[in-house]
């Protein structure tokens, strides 16, 4: 296997020549100095793949594209610049992938590997070799979002998704090294992990996702969804790829934790986004007769009752909002605006924008109205400052016990959970749970400082019960691994 280096610098060169001869055999690397010398010297040459580094070729982006077109190159880029400009670039001339500085050495092992064999089963099997714009060897990043390309073979498509987006590194973790069978490919994505999958059984490929979901329940205690999509040879990726995106918004109505499969298109029954007038005229009643009961059994009744086909959920979104609105009117009316009833107001509206989950809103809203109704504003800011203190040291009591959390704390003081996270927030300035990790990673950099305990003791000690859990969270608040934090000490 011939491949072709343009590097930043010598020295990024040397590593990754150590790095690839280190690791594969039968592969012959070619360093180039730059890319001027490239563009004539690779006249003459046919190789198996480049190594690109996308941030020195900008002035020559267009020729060198087009050698790369015309000569139907492989390719894989080296940038250090993650924006919109790179992708559009790997995307436009077909990349295998780019890898962003500091990438680890094992992706480019891997991406090099997946070619190597890609190129055997090639020259093994010419007779079942097709044209490029039918070829069904690999699915990449274009196939999901440009191109019409139809793959000539059964696959799946599965999504797995968290209402937690820092996560999806976990899943990603873990589904590339769960032992499905056969050939897939896994596509991180900013609200899910996409896994397209090869396969003539469908009931196998249900079943390994209902094991992998199995796995995760035991390992993590954070939710997980696994949307399954069955393509048609008819359609394109891309096509079946959207129909997935379609099937996902069911979540909002049947939550986390379940697995759903889908063959026919996605179909949203019809619904008016805003209250009538007889609905807005009816929240005015129970608000000002403090109607909790009916306020409950219309909510309930309204958004909890739905079946297939659902509504939009971005629909619901919208009348949930104009039921905000009636109740801001009434806090307007009532005078009710202090800092902690405000932020209360904000924290649903953003529930009502932004929850994956239909139930949580409705209960969320259902709370806050009753609270709003019920509670005593004078001597609000009183019992506010005493609660929230003592939820502090329930924190720094607990935070090593990673089955430990709001809903326990809430317990401990008798209080509603929803109100503490509330009362919490508007006194602390961070949310309950942000505080509690805060201090279980606090815990940890203590650890890390001052013993030699591994990464999964401190993780167990610091109250996560699965370390690459606790390392994606650390390297979201602190910005590095655990790992790279005690070494740079």
């Amino acid at each position: 296997m011939e491949i072709h280096l343009i590097a930043k610098n010598e020295l990024e060169a040397q590593g990754i020549q150590w790095m690839v001869t280190s690791h594969l055999t039968g592969v012959q690397l070619i360093p180039w100095n730059n890319v001027a010398e490239f563009q004539v010297g690779v006249i003459n040459h046919q190789p198996d793949l480049i190594i690109l580094d996308m941030d020195g070729w900008k002035d020559e982006s267009q020729s060198i594209g087009e050698i790369l077109q015309r000569k139907n190159i492989h390719w894989l880029g080296l940038s250090s610049e993650r924006i919109f400009q790179t992708v559009y670039q790997a995307l436009r001339f077909r990349a295998e992938d780019v890898l962003f500085r500091p990438f680890s050495p094992m992706d480019l092992i891997k991406q090099i590997q997946q070619l190597r064999y890609q190129l055997r089963n090639r020259q093994q099997n010419p007779s079942e070799q097709i044209s490029e714009n039918d070829e069904d060897l690999s699915v990449d990043y274009t196939d999901l979002f440009l191109s019409g390309r139809k793959y000539h073979t059964s696959y799946m498509i599965a999504a797995f998704l968290t209402p937690k987006s820092e996560n999806l590194p976990v899943i990603l973790d873990e589904l590339e090294q769960y032992p499905f069978i056969g050939k897939y490919w896994t596509f991180a994505l900013s609200d899910f992990i996409l896994c397209v999958r090869e396969t003539q059984e469908n009931d196998v490929f249900q079943e390994e996702c209902h094991g992998f979901l199995t796995r995760w329940k035991e390992m993590m205690v954070e939710p997980l969804a696994i949307i399954i999509k069955k393509a048609t040879q008819e359609d394109s990726l891309k096509h079946t790829y959207q129909q997935t995106r379609q099937l996902i918004r069911r979540v909002f109505f049947e939550g986390y934790d379940i697995i759903l499969t889908a063959e026919e298109e996605i179909i949203y029954q019809e619904m008016d986004p805003f209250l009538t007038p007889l609905e807005q005229r009816k929240w005015i009643e129970m608000l000002e007769r403090r109607n909790i009961i009916d306020i409950r059994e219309w909510m309930e009744s309204e958004f909890l009752t739905f079946h297939e086909p659902y509504p939009d959920p971005e629909v619901i979104r919208v009348r949930l909002t104009s039921v905000l609105a009636q109740i801001r009117r009434y806090m307007k009316s009532r005078n009710i605006h202090t800092p902690s009833w405000e932020s209360a107001y904000h924290h649903v509206f953003h529930q009502i924008v932004k929850s994956p989950i239909i139930y949580d809103i409705i209960q969320e809203l259902i709370k806050f109205t009753t609270g709003l109704l019920t509670e005593n504003h004078d001597s609000e800011q009183e019992r506010k400052l005493e609660l929230v203190e003592k939820a502090r040291e329930l924190i720094e009591s607990n935070y090593w016990d990673a089955q430990w959390g709001l809903a326990a704390c809430a317990d401990t003081l008798r209080v509603n959970k929803s109100t503490l996270s509330r009362r919490f927030a508007a006194e602390a300035r961070y949310s309950f749970q942000n505080t509690l990790h805060h201090v279980r990673i606090r815990e940890a950099k203590r650890l890390l400082i001052e013993t030699d305990l591994s990464l999964v003791d401190i993780a167990r000690l610091s109250g996560y019960s699965h370390q690459t859990y606790f390392s994606a969270k650390f390297k979201q608040l602190e910005g590095c691994t655990p790992s790279a934090y005690r070494s740079g000490l």
